[in-house]
């Protein structure tokens, strides 16, 4: 029904990550032990902790949500939405677990295709994410996950271009770059890439090393098939440089560069890059399929 893919994995990536930045205080040894795997990735180990410990305390928050954090990386998404609709029925003023609940929430509907179900999590995805932006309205990854979604649902669940619009002008006000960049997206959606290339170009102009200019030039490039050198340079251009927490990370990069490469009829090195891409992030689904795909 809704299509969210590759930005709400990041948006996914980016929500944990933040989080952890900013986490609550654990009052017992079990909850340290699981918070100290998921740091370290070790996620499935994690979660081996966490579960119990949720069981044996229903209410105790924090296992909860890093509990349906773990499940969203493990791909448990229905799982996830319902640990942490829990979550934030405890802490519903936590901006983080509902944002979190929120990503969750429209990964499942992306899941049960165009059914009563799907309509259901798209709309508690949607409503989540707009009152983590209330709750917070500086965070800028709550609004991309808002843009994310305004741009790829259906009308009937709450999809406007237009809104995807109003959301990047917010972000623009935030961080200019960011939103310039974020306007390209949209623009890209639209199948308009000659002028969501224009606009990275543009903000290229005022910072030459945005990595996210450069990256949204390439992934342009990779969806659209169109001006693929410049989009491959501009992916080179990114691994060179190091990542925000916010912005798509180096799997993301061999990804699109997989694409680029399949689209150039060189698969061997598009073979190489999607293998980078699961070596880095070994739950990148995307990767996986494109991997899998090329190899028939």
């Amino acid at each position: 029904m809704i299509s969210v893919g590759i930005p709400l994995r990041f948006s996914i990536l980016f929500l944990c990550a933040l989080a952890l930045r900013e986490p609550l205080h654990a009052n017992d040894n079990p909850l340290d032990d699981a918070i100290a795997l998921f740091n370290g990735h070790r996620v499935p180990e994690a979660r081996a902790l966490l579960a119990p410990l949720v069981e044996s305390e229903p209410n105790n928050t924090q296992a909860l949500w890093y509990l349906g954090k773990a499940d969203i990386l493990m791909q448990r998404r229905e799982e996830a939405a319902g640990i942490l609709q829990r979550a934030v029925k405890l802490s519903p003023q936590d901006h983080r677990i509902l944002a979190d609940y929120g990503t969750a929430s429209l990964l499942c509907a992306t899941d049960f295709g165009f059914s009563l179900k799907s309509i259901g999590y798209a709309r508690q995805g949607k409503n989540a994410l707009l009152e983590a932006v209330r709750l917070a309205p500086d965070v800028i990854a709550y609004r991309e996950g808002l843009v994310a979604f305004y741009k790829q649902a259906p009308a009937i669940v709450g999809g406007s271009v237009d809104k995807a619009y109003a959301q990047a002008e917010e972000i623009a006000k935030r961080d200019p770059i960011r939103g310039t960049v974020i306007k390209a997206s949209i623009l890209a959606s639209e199948k308009k890439y000659a002028e969501a290339r224009a606009v990275c170009e543009e903000s290229l102009r005022i910072q030459p090393d945005s990595y996210m200019a450069l990256y949204t030039l390439g992934r342009i490039a990779s969806e659209s098939g169109q001006e693929l050198a410049r989009g491959e340079q501009a992916l080179r251009r990114c691994l060179e440089l190091t990542p925000a927490i916010q912005e798509p990370d180096f799997a993301g990069v061999h990804y699109r560069l997989g694409m680029i490469a399949e689209k150039s009829g060189h698969p061997d090195t598009a073979r190489t890059e999607y293998q980078r891409a699961l070596t880095l992030e070994p739950t990148f689904q995307a990767a996986a399929s494109a991997l899998k795909n090329l190899d028939k």
